[in-house]
């Protein structure tokens, strides 16, 4: 029971080494990026888009910054305005 706690502990301690090793190389790519807004990035809601409450703002944001928020593509950037994205927040 012992071997396998410091087995355990020993591969944990590998995996924050590696976490921290790729957080710094994100770091490193995001710096060289360059740092030009996209068509998708500069969007706006459309007109008669409802939003309410905590939850609906934050999905607003996330699809003003250009990104989808319909369970078909969540989190994924959009090259255009989509059509389940907007008639998710439509909805009440």
């Amino acid at each position: 029971m012992e071997k396998k706690l410091r087995e355990m502990a020993n591969i944990i301690r590998q995996l924050v080494i590696e976490v921290g090793d790729l957080k710094a190389r994100v770091s490193l790519l995001e710096a060289n990026l360059p740092h030009t807004d996209s068509p998708a990035q500069q969007r706006v809601l459309p007109r008669n888009m409802k939003l309410e409450g905590e939850s609906y703002e934050t999905l607003g944001g996330l699809y003003k910054e250009g990104y989808h928020i319909c369970s078909m593509a969540f989190g994924q950037p959009r090259e255009e305005d989509c059509l389940f994205c907007i008639a998710f927040l439509e909805k009440e």
